[in-house]
């Protein structure tokens, strides 16, 4: 079976990016520009694994982890961020984020982390 992830970032090229490389390694990717999508998505499958950015408008990605702990408590999220403040982060711990990745992200990271909580 073909793990299945849900990208969501409002940054056109960074999501492609993403896409690509996860597609390359053997994922379902579907993404998202921004929360809005992202949930009609949640609404219509079940993801193995969702990344998510958290600076994001007009829903951020905090708002956005929240409610996808709701709609689908058992996904797995990595939360990208290129402005990594202590009380951001915290925040995405306390809403039940399962890791965190900085911007510029390591995409062998990024692919180790994927693996690891998609299966």
């Amino acid at each position: 079976m073909i793990n299945s992830v849900l990208i969501v970032d409002d940054e056109e090229n960074f999501l492609l990016l993403l896409d690509w490389i996860l597609t390359k390694d053997g994922f379902r990717v579907r993404t998202a520009s921004d929360a809005y999508q992202a949930l009609n998505l949640l609404d219509e499958e079940h993801f193995n694994l969702a990344i998510v950015d958290i600076e994001m408008f007009p829903m951020d990605g905090i708002r956005l982890l929240s409610e996808l702990r709701k709609r689908s408590p058992s996904t797995p999220v990595i939360m990208i961020t290129g402005y990594p403040e202590a009380d951001t982060l915290g925040e995405c711990m306390r809403n039940g984020a399962d890791a965190l990745l900085l911007k510029p992200v390591n995409f062998d990271e990024l692919k180790h982390m994927a693996h690891s909580l998609g299966d």
